[in-house]
């Protein structure tokens, strides 16, 4: 893994992080979700800067990159095929 393959979606995890951490609701389930996001996205900054980003959790294997473009926060492979499965990347891809 190298940073500059992954510059971009750090650049988006950055700007997400200070739009999320901006949002507050009044509703304690929209507000928890926002917290739980936030969470996510730091723990998706600390695994880039402890060079972790990008591999899989659980089994230590590389995840594939268009998995790490349509979820950035993704920690585990199957996490990454959970997207495939509902549809949100192209089987084709």
């Amino acid at each position: 893994m190298t940073y500059d393959r992954y510059t971009s979606i750090v650049q988006e995890l950055t700007t997400s992080l200070q739009e999320l951490e901006a949002s507050r609701s009044q509703h304690p389930l929209i507000q928890q979700y926002i917290d739980d996001e936030i969470t996510e996205v730091k723990q998706a900054l600390n695994r880039v800067r402890d060079n972790q980003y990008g591999y899989c959790e659980m089994s230590g294997e590389e995840i594939p990159f268009d998995f790490i473009k349509m979820n950035p926060t993704c920690t585990t492979l199957h996490g990454a095929l959970e997207w495939r499965r509902f549809g949100k990347i192209s089987s084709y891809s």
